[in-house]
C-alpha cells in the first residue's frame, strides 16, 4: 500500500505517535519528568524514561 493510499486518520495517529515518542526521548534525554493518566485516569508523575518504558515498550540507552 503506498503512502497516498492510506486512510488519513492512520497517518495522523502515526504522526501523533512519532511526536510522543520523541517528546518522552527528550524528556528522558534532559532528567524530565512525564505527566501520564494511571488506569483511573488519574495523574501520575513518572520520569521520562519511565515514559518510554510504560507506553511504547522501549528501554532509553541513554544515546542521542
Amino acid at each position: 500500500m503506498s503512502e497516498e493510499d492510506k486512510d488519513p486518520l492512520d497517518k495522523l495517529t502515526g504522526a501523533l505517535q512519532e511526536a510522543q515518542r520523541k517528546l518522552y526521548e527528550k524528556k528522558a534525554r534532559l532528567g524530565e519528568t512525564v505527566i501520564i493518566a494511571d488506569d483511573d485516569g488519574m495523574p501520575v508523575e513518572i520520569s521520562g524514561r519511565e515514559a518510554l518504558r510504560v507506553v511504547f515498550g522501549l528501554e532509553w540507552s541513554g544515546e542521542d
